[in-house]
């Protein structure tokens, strides 16, 4: 407790700091019986002394209104009648908050009285007092309140209070934490640059990140502060990515530039740390790495502006290998899309001459129909459909390309038709082909409808389309007496009189 010697008031340390001796020799200091008297709420300003944040007020009111207030607020008497909060500011503002939405009956306070006469620098060691034992304090309040106690006690001490032994230590044991993280809260509150001080005061980041952070130059915490603002919650931006960041931040400080001599800085620094920045999770060399040796160097939008020439070259190369393998698929494509047409146009011929629907079709298939399937079996028929090397076959899809290539394989290999292996027809051998159903090419024989393969100008794969052929030239139409197509016919196939008869009158035969 304080002693007063030779004109001094010393502090006589036990084993802790004890604020009954802080306040030990004050006259009337809280030694007589406490009164609760109740002051009108209006009456009750926050202390400006006070730095704890207020949170949780909102649940801390519904806890009020559902069970009382529980512990009275203790106040100080200031000028005009009005009273000055010492302990008790988050209770206040809960009670400020259910009076303000009509709630009349907390309008009357609870409070405790304190005693006039105690000096302001001890008065806000009591509010720091009596806060610390009734909040849990983050990081940045215990380091505020740190900083405010040191202030404090020279503030006594310059009033004639004298406390042997080391400063550092007598904070510690008000705060009641140990002598290495109140070192620690002080490199944070001297060393964090301006960048992340909302973020540590809101505890959106750890103290150990804090402190690792406050340990780097300001420029390097704030390319921290960049890549931390890429993540989704700088929340989750924790102590060992501080420790990678700061890695990566080394290594490109060391970094020099290929192009120039004499180890000049690399240049493109900024937008190397830009690319990591836009990784979640990143592994590679680019912080000690010249781009002109990345393997991305021709896709990466940070890449050094000093390898244009290069970065243009490759991208070059890259556009014609993309154009060259388009071609390659392409020309292995073509004889698998020309099967599928085959396919599709006997069986849109076969379907023709059977009279039967597209959903009789479907229902022998054992699939399912919808009103849509007619148009498109009947594009895919006339061969007016865009056919690619994925498009299905006409039989449903229990029957693929792959499959049907492995029975007409399984036939060659055997010497026997399909029908046969399909019990189909006795006959083991291949049926002869009718010449309506081979592709032919050179002049067509007679006027009529003939299935064509043609190549139109500006289209890269061949079509094919049903066309009508006078008899008088090597020219196709659209239909008889209409419009001349404007194509070469690479291969051609007489449609049956059958399939036809229909389309057109007789009339136009004799035109």
């Amino acid at each position: 407790m304080w002693r007063n010697i030779s004109g001094k008031m010393v502090l006589q340390m036990g084993k802790a700091f004890d604020i009954a001796a802080v306040f030990g020799d004050v006259p009337d200091s809280g030694t007589t019986k406490e009164q609760i008297e109740y002051i009108d709420i209006g009456l009750l300003d926050a202390d400006p002394q006070n730095f704890y944040s207020l949170s949780g007020v909102d649940e801390l009111a519904a806890n009020i209104e559902l069970c009382g207030l529980m512990d009275p607020l203790r106040v100080r008497p200031c000028q005009n009648g009005r009273f000055i909060i010492v302990s008790g500011h988050r209770r206040h503002a809960a009670l400020t908050k259910l009076v303000s939405s009509g709630n009349d009956k907390f309008k009357q306070v609870p409070c405790i009285r304190e005693v006039d006469g105690v000096p302001d620098a001890l008065q806000q060691l009591r509010l720091i007092y009596a806060n610390a034992d009734t909040r849990r304090m983050s990081s940045a309040d215990l380091s505020k309140q740190a900083q405010q106690v040191e202030h404090l006690l020279y503030e006594l001490k310059e009033q004639g209070y004298d406390f042997p032994g080391r400063m550092r230590d007598h904070v510690a044991e008000a705060c009641k934490v140990s002598k290495t993280k109140l070192a620690n809260l002080k490199v944070i509150r001297e060393g964090l640059d301006e960048c992340w001080h909302l973020s540590y005061n809101k505890s959106d980041i750890s103290e150990d990140a804090a402190l690792k952070l406050a340990r780097l130059s300001p420029e390097h915490q704030r390319k921290c502060y960049e890549h931390a603002g890429n993540k989704s919650s700088i929340k989750y931006y924790y102590a060992n990515d501080v420790d990678r960041d700061s890695k990566f931040l080394g290594e490109l400080d060391k970094l020099v530039c290929r192009k120039h001599a004499g180890g000049t800085p690399c240049s493109n620094a900024n937008g190397k740390w830009a690319h990591i920045c836009g990784k979640d999770y990143y592994y590679g060399d680019c912080a000690k790495m010249c781009c002109d040796k990345c393997e991305d160097l021709g896709t990466c939008k940070h890449a050094c502006p000093m390898l244009a020439d290069k970065i243009k070259k490759i991208k070059a190369d890259k556009k014609e290998a993309k154009r060259q393998e388009k071609l390659a698929q392409e020309a292995k494509d073509e004889p698998v899309i020309r099967q599928i047409q085959d396919l599709w146009y006997r069986f849109g011929y076969a379907r023709s001459k059977s009279g039967c629907s597209v959903s009789q079709v479907m229902s022998a298939l054992k699939l399912y129909y919808s009103k849509s399937d007619d148009k498109k079996y009947k594009g895919l028929e006339d061969l007016f459909e865009p056919v690619t090397a994925n498009t299905s076959l006409p039989y449903g899809y229990r029957l693929d390309l792959v499959g049907a290539n492995a029975l007409i394989s399984l036939a060659d290999l055997l010497g026997v038709s399909v029908d046969y292996l399909l019990c189909r027809t006795d006959v083991p051998g291949m049926a002869i082909t009718d010449d309506a159903d081979t592709w032919h090419s050179g002049p067509m024989p007679h006027r009529g409808w003939y299935a064509c393969i043609v190549a139109v100008e500006g289209i890269k794969q061949p079509l094919r389309k049903f066309a009508w052929c006078n008899g008088l030239d090597e020219s196709l139409y659209f239909k008889p007496n209409g419009e001349k197509m404007q194509a070469e016919c690479l291969g051609w196939m007489p449609l049956p009189r059958s399939y036809y008869v229909d389309q057109e009158d007789d009339d136009n035969e004799n035109a």
